[in-house]
């Protein structure tokens, strides 16, 4: 379809953004393509050249347009560009040199012009192609973006529609739901032998609300529960008479006046959860001893902390519907028999400070059935996990003593693993990706098989599209890991079509209108992380000792000799990996000379050594962190400690770096979500992170901390150096981002919050899972089946370890 250009840009620019395209944009030889900040980087440097700021044209019609395009594939004397024209919307356009017209192709086309790009004798042959879109069929489709993750709300709005306009049909299954109802093997809410239909129900209803309202003895809730019994009300209501009227009476209500907010409250009485399979296989999982390890960090954190917050919240759940049951909670992860002094030989571990948590952990094995011994990369488990699926499935029904209520995956691997498991147990399935590979490293599907030896992508992101595209809900904790922001595309948006030339052809990976994604920001441990300030809670000697530790001690796991201790610190932890950017902190650091007068540079990053490093890129930056601290004289000014810190220990050092004034910063290359941001504030500590991913969704720019380009050094250490610059003028300066950034924090990102929205979606999805058709799901599993069978399986049985 044939489109004018005029569409788009006014016509006056029309010849000068045409010179652009074709003479101002110039890709490199070997790479064709042009993205969105190439793009951005040249129109500037172009609109200078022509004279744009001396009065010269101002190309805003053409600035606009360039701002929504992602992509440039250049063909000579023809152009694709694809356009993004609102967030997870894309259109391909073909552009002539010769024309003023643009053609509208189909994305299909555009993934096909991109491969003859890149074709090569590694990738030449005819790619699979990969269409989920006709899987889709079924419930709710969103229709605007800015609606995507908060899909319960639009499943409630649909599910509360059909209860309106076909209640036969709908109320039906809100009986037969509630009526084959069982927890722990005991059947609750209703009887169906007393209450045989929906007339039946709603006429004890009436019964039931009229005896409850009348009742003169309250409190004595053992006659409450025989009455109820006798009327066809089995346990489960309520812990008192007050709250079970108000369950009966919303139950009413959705019967009569359904609404999407009436049955959300409802469904959220329901007690359906008490047993919760969360999965994270890879790495090293443990409480103790593993964090900064390979593969290890923030999602061992995030786990262990959603596992206490979650049995809380389920036994205050499971109370007040009136129910004695203890929730219980495994973590299922690899047990490796080579521990290197962790807990990961142990295969059933309890959980510290909670009462039926238990990390339950599974071996890897190999072909013929021997157990492997030692840590694999998580790039390189793939060929272990069908397997490993079987054997958990068992170990989980053996320690649960029957299915769990919910499986939670984790990071591609979990992900798949809880579909695996949920496809066997007839389970609802949870996925948290914590961050997609995919948009981590620059285009990892066009050169994939450059990339295949070591991360072996082209496995993992057909292990993402089954895994998403089978989970009865996703939840992300910012909505920018769905779909980006207005310039950039979202982890989940870089699914919705790709190539790997030669390989495969994803012209429909991921729908993200579908009501699965969900939006649930984590919390942190506030019994480890509070603030600085509430001085009865924390350990002077564990302090004082951390302080020693942090500034002053010189031993073989720090660098550095400060020569004025009496600066306020800038304080980061993380792995020394590339895509966490300490290297590049500590580069923006070395650079700014007034920054190094105002302050000194604290960084924690596991090893000093890269001898006593397993990876290959941790080992690279430590060579470079190095290199920068000679070339720049850092050793007076900066403390790099190499270890691993407990917990405990981080709360404390973020307090103590609080106590001297200073402030933490988080110079992520990208970040999904950065939980070390959430820890530092809720210490009280002022924070400093990354533009690119969560931060900002999680900071409030300059309001409660400040957002950060860590890619321009003197961008990123001269905010840095202003903030302190303005704390020495005004006192109150420091105090004031503190107490804005603890506010937020506590407002928005606690794990109580987190837990009672898991809980609702749980049981909100669970009920769309039993009352619609699973004919469209089946021939889901179908596809992906095959997908895992002839493509995932084919790869991963490469591998050692493979069949």
């Amino acid at each position: 379809m044939q489109k004018k250009l005029t569409s788009f840009v006014d016509d006056n620019e029309i010849p000068l953004l045409l010179d652009f395209l074709f003479n101002g944009l110039k890709p490199s030889a070997d790479l064709p393509l042009s993205l969105h900040n190439d793009i951005q980087l040249a129109f500037r440097h172009f609109t200078e050249a022509h004279g744009e700021a001396a009065g010269g044209p101002r190309l805003s019609s053409a600035r606009r347009y360039l701002a929504k395009i992602q992509e440039i594939l250049h063909f000579g004397d023809s152009l694709v560009l694809l356009r993004r024209h609102r967030r997870a919307n894309h259109r391909a356009y073909r552009l002539q040199r010769t024309a003023s017209d643009v053609e509208e192709i189909t994305i299909r086309d555009f993934l096909t012009l991109k491969e003859q790009l890149f074709a090569s004798e590694e990738n030449g042959r005819e790619p699979i192609e990969i269409n989920l879109a006709p899987f889709y069929d079924y419930g709710p489709s969103l229709r605007d973006p800015d609606t995507i993750g908060n899909g319960i709300r639009h499943l409630n709005r649909y599910m509360s529609a059909n209860l309106s306009q076909s209640p036969e049909k709908w109320n039906l299954r809100l009986y037969e739901f509630l009526k084959l109802h069982h927890l722990h093997g005991t059947q609750l809410l209703l009887d169906g032998a007393t209450v045989g239909s929906v007339e039946e129900l709603e006429n004890s209803l009436e019964d039931c609300v009229d005896f409850l309202e009348r009742c003169e003895d309250p409190e004595n809730l053992a006659a409450i529960g025989r009455k109820l019994e006798h009327l066809g009300f089995l346990r489960g209501w309520g812990d008192s008479r007050d709250r079970m009227l108000e369950t009966f009476l919303l139950l009413q209500d959705l019967l009569e006046q359904p609404n999407e907010v009436t049955l959300e409250e409802f469904l959220s009485r329901i007690p359906m959860v008490s047993k919760v399979a969360l999965i994270s296989p890879h790495g090293w999982f443990g409480q103790h001893n593993v964090l900064g390890r390979p593969d290890t960090g923030g999602q061992v954190v995030y786990i262990l902390d959603q596992a206490k917050a979650l049995e809380d919240f389920l036994r205050e759940d499971l109370r007040r519907a009136g129910l004695d049951i203890t929730p219980k909670i495994l973590i299922l992860t690899r047990l490796i028999p080579e521990h290197e002094g962790t807990t990961s030989n142990l295969r059933l571990e309890p959980v510290e400070q909670t009462e039926n948590c238990f990390i339950l952990r599974v071996p890897f094995r190999e072909k013929e059935g021997r157990v492997v011994e030692h840590w694999i990369s998580r790039f390189r488990i793939w060929p272990y996990l069908d397997r490993y699926a079987r054997e958990a499935e068992q170990e989980l029904l053996a320690e649960f003593g029957g299915r769990p209520d919910l499986i939670v995956g984790n990071y591609s691997d979990g992900n798949l693993v809880g579909t695996l498991l949920s496809k066997s147990l007839g389970v609802i399935q949870c996925n948290i990706a914590h961050a997609l590979e995919k948009s981590k490293y620059l285009f990892s599907d066009l050169y994939w098989h450059r990339f295949e030896e070591e991360y072996n992508f082209s496995i993992q992101f057909t292990a993402d599209l089954i895994a998403m595209n089978h989970a009865n809900f996703i939840i992300s904790s910012t909505r920018q890991e769905i779909t980006g922001t207005e310039t950039s595309i979202g982890q989940y948006e870089s699914y919705q079509f790709f190539t790997m030339p030669g390989l495969m052809r994803v012209t429909s990976g991921i729908n993200l209108f579908h009501p699965r994604f969900n939006v649930i920001p984590p919390g942190v441990n506030e019994e480890i992380f509070f603030p600085y300030t509430e001085k009865s809670r924390r350990d002077p000697a564990r302090g004082a000792e951390l302080a020693r530790s942090i500034f002053e001690d010189e031993d073989e796991n720090s660098i550095g000799r400060l020569a004025r201790p009496e600066l306020p610190p800038i304080f980061s932890i993380a792995r020394l990996d590339r895509i966490k950017n300490l290297t590049g902190l500590a580069e923006a650091y070395g650079r700014n000379e007034e920054l190094r007068s105002r302050a000194n540079l604290v960084v924690v990053a596991s090893v000093l050594n890269p001898e006593h490093s397993k990876d290959a890129e941790e080992q690279a930056e430590i060579a470079r962190m190095y290199e920068i601290i000679e070339r720049h004289g850092l050793r007076p000014h900066m403390r790099w400690l190499g270890r691993r810190l407990a917990k405990e220990e981080t709360g404390e050092i973020y307090r103590v770096i609080a106590d001297r004034g200073g402030v933490f910063v988080q110079p992520a290359l990208f970040e999904a979500f950065g939980l070390t941001i959430l820890e530092a504030m809720h210490s009280g500590l002022p924070v400093f992170a990354t533009a690119f991913g969560g931060p900002s969704e999680i900071i409030v720019d300059r309001q409660s901390g400040f957002l950060i380009n860590p890619t321009v050094y003197e961008e990123m250490s001269g905010t840095v150096a202003d903030f302190f610059a303005a704390c020495e003028a005004d006192p109150d300066h420091w105090l004031g981002f503190s107490e804005r950034g603890l506010r937020r924090a506590r407002e928005n990102f606690t794990w109580g919050l987190y837990c009672r929205r898991l809980t609702r979606l749980t049981k909100v999805y669970g009920f769309w899972k039993y009352a619609t058709s699973n004919l469209a799901k089946a021939r889901m599993s179908q596809y992906t089946h095959l997908l895992h069978q002839l493509f995932y399986g084919e790869r991963a049985n490469r591998l050692p370890g493979g069949r």
